[in-house]
């Protein structure tokens, strides 16, 4: 017992106890990244994402560019306290800031949802890019065997363009002797291998549902 209250205390200490006010004025501390799309199908695929799992919106200010989220009380924590920056940075490029902080001590671990939301905020981008063409305008579902067809094609299209890019950028990196630049290039790699990999589950599931009966 003396050893839990000694690791809650401590968790106090570490953690600190954050509100949904406070991680409003932590910008800048968070998780970016940069997304090749424009503002507002960023701002939506951000909106999505930060609802995932058991996180609830409480406040999307689109001109400002913030969403505050929270996960409430669980078994292993008293939740947490997140807050989204979105920046558009050009016409087709914005940045997202995640920043996510404990609401309280961690019962049994600590759950931070930062590289989760940016990895699902690449996600919503991805299936957008590859389904926009293929979905019907009333329901948003396939209708008919030449819809889900295209849709395969597109993605197919998209998978072999993000291979030539990412043998542009190992080509790149090959011959770059900046320590800096180098670092720059991995991480665009690695950037474009995640989007790969999601485009090719989604190519995968279209081969498993098949034709429409």
């Amino acid at each position: 017992m003396k050893i839990l209250i000694g690791f809650v205390a401590l968790a106090f200490v570490v953690c600190g106890c954050s509100t949904t006010s406070s991680v409003a004025t932590k910008q800048g501390r968070g998780t970016q990244q940069v997304y090749r799309a424009p503002f507002d199908q960023v701002w939506r695929a951000a909106v999505d994402a930060a609802q995932l799992g058991d996180l609830e919106i409480l406040n999307a200010d689109r001109n400002k560019g913030y969403i505050s989220a929270k996960r409430g009380l669980q078994a292993e924590t008293l939740g947490e306290n997140v807050g989204l920056w979105v920046t558009r940075l050009s016409p087709t490029e914005t940045q997202v800031e995640v920043v996510s902080r404990q609401a309280g001590p961690p019962v049994f671990w600590l759950k931070n949802w930062e590289n989760e939301i940016h990895r699902a905020i690449q996600a919503n981008l991805t299936r957008e890019a590859v389904g926009s063409g293929g979905t019907s305008a009333t329901s948003g579902q396939v209708t008919g065997t030449s819809s889900r067809e295209e849709m395969r094609r597109d993605a197919q299209r998209r998978i072999d363009d993000l291979r030539r890019q990412e043998q542009q950028k190992e080509d790149a990196l090959a011959a770059e002797q900046s320590l800096e630049q180098r670092n720059q290039i991995q991480a665009e790699i690695e950037r474009l291998r995640s989007e790969r990999r999601t485009v090719e589950d989604y190519l995968l599931d279209l081969e498993v549902e098949g034709p429409p009966r």
